[in-house]
């Protein structure tokens, strides 16, 4: 846990997604100066190959080289050390550590961890951490068919002192003010008062999920309140409105099913499914790395 901000270091890394009928992959080259300086430069695809972002602190600076802008923004849950310490004692309470066998990534001999769901049995996400520096090289994560979902693995890696002006913004650029993220706010009463229409939530939570945190959003100049839910790994999301807004699902293929007598429709992309559906006053939508099945109940509870 403390590795990344007490190591310096220059690597690059590939990062892979995978949906339903594709993989999203990513190359760059990352450059970290210990506790929270870090640069990466992007080399495939093609459309991103020389853009950069470069992160210093909770300030975010993405430079696009083909617009010719930096997007400036805060990040401020970059530095929320209280709900990364809640996020690992939930972690901790859902999830055993065993151990596989070691490995090598980069060159680097490795250690193996599989974080199995205690209640499930399934393991959901698999590390391999340097054995000497304990950096996560390494980093798996399983659907809950068995099926990895994304991966995160460097190619090279070399410790090393990194100068500061590695992480100084380009001149020359124009500047634009991005979306500032704040934290969201873990007094979810408080937020279901102020959502400005009688706000609901679901009675029923998969085994080692907890409210977590919430926020009250404009999406497209509708009020929307978001409830998160955890289990220290996996998530699941709960949007609603009272505006008739409905969740805009024309990227997806869109299917069909039925939430107790109402309709519904539900889309999946890889682990994540996405299930939308109306009472009649409120529209709900419920998005998270679970099955049809398990946001199915958790909806019929709302």
């Amino acid at each position: 846990m403390l590795a990344y901000s007490q190591l310096s270091y220059v690597g690059q890394i590939q990062n892979v997604d995978f949906g339903t009928n594709r993989a999203d992959a990513v190359l760059f080259r990352v450059e970290h100066r210990a506790p929270d300086l870090t640069r990466r430069w992007y080399l495939a695809p093609e459309a991103l190959y020389g853009d950069s972002i470069i992160s210093r602190g909770t300030m975010e600076y993405d430079v696009d080289v083909h617009r010719n802008r930096v997007v400036v923004a805060r990040n401020d849950a970059l530095d929320d050390q209280i709900a990364f310490d809640d996020n690992f004692g939930l972690l901790l309470r859902n999830y055993k550590a065993e151990l596989a066998p070691d490995t090598s990534v980069a060159g680097r001999r490795a250690f193996q961890v599989l974080l199995v769901n205690k209640y499930t049995g399934e393991t959901v996400i698999r590390l391999s951490l340097d054995a000497q520096t304990k950096l996560v090289l390494e980093k798996d994560r399983f659907g809950s068919n068995g099926s990895v979902t994304s991966q995160m693995r460097f190619e090279q890696i070399r410790y090393t002192a990194v100068p500061t002006q590695v992480f100084d913004v380009p001149s020359g650029f124009t500047h634009v003010r991005g979306q500032d993220e704040g934290l969201p706010s873990n007094d979810l009463q408080a937020l279901v008062k102020t959502a400005g229409f009688r706000a609901l939530g679901p009675k029923y939570l998969p085994d080692g999920f907890l409210p977590i945190a919430g926020e009250l959003n404009n999406v497209k100049g509708v009020r929307t309140l978001h409830l998160m839910y955890s289990d220290g790994l996996r998530t699941v999301s709960l949007f609603e409105n009272a505006r008739g807004a409905a969740v805009d699902m024309s990227r997806y293929t869109v299917h069909s099913t039925k939430l107790q007598s109402r309709d519904a429709q539900y889309v999946r992309d890889g682990p994540t499914t996405l299930l939308a559906w109306s009472d009649g006053v409120l529209h709900f939508a419920l998005v998270g790395e679970l099955t049809l099945g398990e946001l199915l109940r958790i909806g019929a509870s709302v």
